[in-house]
């Protein structure tokens, strides 16, 4: 297995970089020694975050993204090859959130949340793979879904769950097709963290219509993890190479582990039945 010592020098790209998770994963990386690629649709926040990490020494290309864009994705992943020509660590992180019951979603609610969470990790993976794939030596790319995408009962999260569910899925085949290459495969799931995700919809385009009810308000998050111990944590699944790594407070870890128990329990019952009920 990989150690700190083994990122020095390599080049790590980050999705969904301008703040949050991501943020903290580009300055967690970087203080490895690593060379950083950071894309987000918040152009002014990776350019600030960039700033940042060449002050502490960093080389660091930052770009406007919409991972959304299959194009735009493309362009950025041959600015990264063209910069550092290797790419040995992806984060897939880039994410957004609503809340709301399915009945009452629009049409473009779900768009808007599978562009970003499910076709932006395709466009990913499409755009930097192959790439990565013709490279020898270490590579890694690591995904992020949600503990949401194991609750027993996601009622008023039921459309994000489903879109971080898919990533779950993408992932889990993903890291069986790309074992034999010796291409490593991580997924990421966060509990709750303190970061701007209720206030998603700040960088929701016009063509997936009108912003959704924000019922929780747009704010931080006032408790959960930081962004910090998620990207120490999500380093730390890296180097053990970890086919999972959940990263939340360890208060709550008991309390979603019976909500994991419970989803399965449920899926027991049925397999115990002869009519599957």
């Amino acid at each position: 297995m990989p150690t700190l010592s083994d990122l020095n020098g390599r080049t790590a790209v980050v999705t969904g970089a301008a703040s949050g998770i991501g943020a903290a994963l580009a300055i967690e990386l970087s203080a490895q020694g690593m060379n950083l690629v950071i894309g987000d649709i918040d152009g002014d926040g990776v350019n600030a975050l960039a700033s940042r990490l060449r002050e502490s020494g960093a080389r660091c290309l930052p770009m406007q993204v919409d991972m959304s864009d299959p194009g735009a994705v493309q362009a950025f992943a041959d600015a990264a090859f063209a910069e550092f020509g290797s790419v040995e660590l992806l984060c897939n992180n880039a994410g957004v959130l609503l809340f709301g019951k399915v009945a009452d979603a629009s049409l473009g609610d779900w768009q808007w949340l599978s562009a970003v969470n499910v076709q932006g990790l395709l466009n990913s993976l499409h755009s930097f793979l192959p790439r990565m794939r013709a490279q020898d030596g270490w590579k890694h790319i690591v995904n992020t879904a949600s503990t949401h995408a194991f609750l027993d009962n996601p009622q008023g999260s039921a459309l994000y769950t489903a879109s971080k569910q898919a990533i779950v899925g993408i992932t889990t085949g993903l890291r069986y097709e790309l074992a034999s290459e010796g291409v490593l495969v991580t997924l990421l799931c966060p509990g709750q963290v303190s970061t701007r995700i209720l206030d998603s919809q700040r960088n929701r385009p016009s063509q997936f219509g009108p912003r959704a009810a924000e019922p929780f308000g747009t704010g931080v998050i006032p408790f959960g993890i930081t962004p910090d111990e998620v990207a120490k944590i999500a380093v730390a699944g890296i180097l053990a190479e970890s086919p999972i790594v959940f990263a939340l407070e360890e208060s709550t870890r008991e309390h979603f582990r019976s909500q994991v128990r419970n989803a399965w329990q449920e899926a027991d019952h049925a397999l115990a039945s002869p009519i599957g009920v």
